[in-house]
C-alpha cells in the first residue's frame, strides 16, 4: 500500500511540474467554460437579456471548438 502525503496539494512546486504539460488543445478545452461565464459576468453587468448573453458566450466557445477541430485539427500522439 502506498502511502500519500496530502498536506502540500496545494503547493506552487507541484503546480509547476504540470504546466509544461499543458498544450494548446487543453487550453481550448478551458477556453469553453470561461466564455460562458464571462459571456454571463457582461450580461449582468450590461443588463442583456440570459440569451444575448449566452449567444457570445456560444459564438466563442464556437470559434473556438472550429480553431481545435477542423483549422487545426491533432495530428496525432506527441510521444508515439
Amino acid at each position: 500500500m502506498v502511502q500519500r502525503d496530502i498536506t502540500g496539494i496545494g503547493s506552487v512546486a507541484r503546480l509547476a511540474e504540470y504546466v509544461p504539460a499543458i498544450d494548446r488543445y487543453d487550453l481550448l478545452l478551458g477556453l469553453i467554460p470561461i466564455a460562458f461565464a464571462v459571456a454571463g459576468l457582461a450580461g449582468l453587468v450590461l443588463d442583456l437579456s440570459v440569451e444575448t448573453a449566452l449567444l457570445g458566450g456560444v459564438a466563442v466557445a464556437s470559434l473556438a471548438l472550429f480553431d481545435g477541430l477542423i483549422r487545426r485539427p491533432p495530428t496525432g500522439l506527441r510521444n508515439a
